[in-house]
């Protein structure tokens, strides 16, 4: 799993937390990312910049601003590693 797969997994985990089976239900519905968090496996196809922001749009859309906040800090320690033209500003 690569550092932007590696950041949607952490951002699903830690909305789960917070939000329960929801969190799995609306990752589920982002064209081009593939959930399976029973094995911790998730995979992007396409375009993973697009893909993590329509993942933190989905929780936003829903949630606000608070559900934002919580991407954000859920992933600063794995985003330092990527490239920063990677990262959505969403999460920035």
């Amino acid at each position: 799993m690569d550092i932007l797969e590696q950041a949607a997994e952490k951002i699903i985990t830690e909305q789960e937390k917070i939000i329960g089976p929801i969190a799995l239900e609306q990752a589920k519905k982002v064209p081009g990312l593939s959930v399976d968090l029973q094995k911790h496996e998730v995979k992007i196809e396409g375009d993973q910049k697009e893909i993590l922001q329509k993942l933190v749009e989905q929780y936003q859309h829903l949630f606000g601003q608070a559900s934002v906040e919580v991407c954000k800090d859920a992933v600063k320690d794995i985003i330092k590693q990527a490239p920063s033209d990677k990262i959505p500003s969403l999460i920035l």
